[in-house]
């Protein structure tokens, strides 16, 4: 099947993911991104859409009729800031192809909910929250899919775990995003003595975790090294994560990583063993948690081998692509 993809082009992104996730599974892929329309950071293309508008419509035409162009079986669309107008056009050129609106963000991502007047013929969003309310409140074909982790990328690095973690020499580790309600967490950490490192952006400038700071974005297979590698990964759910979780809670456990996270109901349905072995309510238990497995590893090895092997028959990218390529072409 042939299959137009909109949306980023970076590595490590779940575009990137499902993309690769569909070549493997025998589509052919044509992926196109705002870099296709000016080779510049998918960043400022970002915020040049948000404010130029006149740009918005050059580009997004530009990308419409790439599209239009290569005469797919099936359009993905994964930006939320894609103009009604582009998928319109879409829709009357290619009036028998499916056109699919694949979210993979929290509710705070909806931008100027371009998403709920736009003809998408699918949505797919992994928060029931939001598939309630697109379903029940907006009348739009909504649909539960969460996100998931691609085992050929995300995976458990060629070493024994001891001595990777003599390697990486990291007790308790963060990465990503560090927005300011993640800052004040961090900081509890460190304020109960635990040696924290943190991978990503100092989004919230904060002085006072500036010192913990590597110096690195991590991706792909060095995330999974560092994720494995760490004793314990904290992994904070954005607030928004309303009934849903994050990615990171995917690739953590899908690469062999041991966490710690929020507690959801969602977790229990995704997680190969007990829920409260691993996710926290307050902050304090997961401090408590944390200093606990730190001094257990064979718990914590035991743990992440279980989940792995979970996480990899249930929740990888082919996996997921495939139940979503079942929806769209079984509801036809």
């Amino acid at each position: 099947m042939k299959i137009a993809l909109i949306g980023n082009k970076d590595f490590d992104t779940i575009e990137f993911h499902t993309a690769d996730a569909l070549r493997n599974l025998g589509h052919e892929v044509y992926h196109v991104d705002m870099s296709d329309f000016v080779n510049i950071r998918y960043l400022y293309n970002y915020w040049f859409s948000k404010f130029v508008p006149k740009y918005v419509d050059y580009m997004f035409n530009y990308l419409a009729n790439k599209v239009i162009d290569f005469v797919p079986d099936l359009v993905i669309a994964t930006y939320r800031f894609l103009p009604s107008i582009s998928i319109q056009k879409i829709k009357r050129s290619l009036p028998h192809v499916p056109v699919v609106q694949l979210n993979p963000d929290a509710l705070t991502t909806f931008e100027k909910q371009q998403v709920f007047y736009s003809p998408y013929d699918f949505f797919f969003t992994k928060d029931p929250y939001i598939v309630d309310f697109m379903r029940n409140k907006a009348g739009l074909n909504a649909y539960f899919l969460p996100e998931a982790f691609n085992d050929r990328f995300h995976r458990m690095p060629n070493i024994d775990r001891i001595t990777l973690e003599q390697k990486i020499n990291i007790d308790v580790v963060a990465f990503g995003s560090i927005y300011p309600y993640r800052a004040g967490m961090l900081k509890k950490l460190v304020a109960a003595g635990l040696n924290l490192t943190i991978f990503g952006n100092n989004q919230n400038s904060d002085q006072e975790l500036k010192k913990y700071f590597k110096d690195e974005w991590i991706t792909g297979e060095r995330k999974s090294e560092i994720l494995v590698g760490s004793k314990v990964v904290f992994n904070n759910f954005h607030y928004a994560e309303i009934e849903s979780v994050n990615c990171k809670f995917f690739e953590i456990a899908g690469a062999g990583g041991f966490q710690i996270c929020d507690y959801k109901p969602a977790v229990e349905d995704f997680s190969g063993i007990a829920s409260e072995r691993f996710t926290f309510r307050k902050v304090d238990e997961a401090i408590d948690k944390i200093i606990y497995y730190l001094k257990q590893p064979e718990e914590r090895y035991d743990m992440a081998t279980k989940q792995r092997a979970h996480f990899l028959a249930n929740h990888t990218y082919d996996i997921r692509i495939k139940q979503m390529l079942d929806i769209i072409f079984g509801k036809l």
